[in-house]
Formats: C-alpha cells, structure tokens, sequence
C-alpha cells in the first residue's frame, strides 16, 4: 500500500473518532443513512447484476494494472 493512502485511512478514522466523542448524533445520523442508502436488502437484490459488473470491471482493472506493474523494474 503506498503511504498516502495509509495518511488518508489515517485521517477518516481519526475524524470518525472525534466525531464519537464529539457529535455522535452526527455520526448516528450518517449511519442512518448509509445503511438507508447503500446497504438496503432491497435496493441491493434489485440491482444486484448492475452492481455486480461494476466490482468485476474494477477487479479487472486492478489485476490489470497489478501485474503489469509486476513486469516493470
């Protein structure tokens, strides 16, 4: 993993731990509707086909992109 992507991993979870402490209402709120939103039953079984092509074409890519990374020296 490259180290700006572990900063950024850093930061979110230390701004959702702030956001604990400090207004949890907030981040109740923004589970409420994560969970309304992304992770509902129905809306997933529905588009289930659409989302499924998606994850395979960005898996694709980063295969892709993994071993012709490998390739350079």
């Amino acid at each position: 993993m490259s180290p700006l992507f572990k900063i950024i991993v850093g930061l979110v979870s230390f701004l959702l731990g702030l956001g604990y402490l400090y207004k949890p209402n907030l981040i109740t709120r923004i589970n409420a509707i994560i969970r309304e939103y992304l992770l509902n039953d129905a809306h997933i079984a529905l588009e289930r086909k659409k989302w499924a092509f998606f994850f395979l074409m960005i898996g694709f890519l980063f295969l892709y992109m993994g071993f012709t990374a490998l390739d350079r020296p």
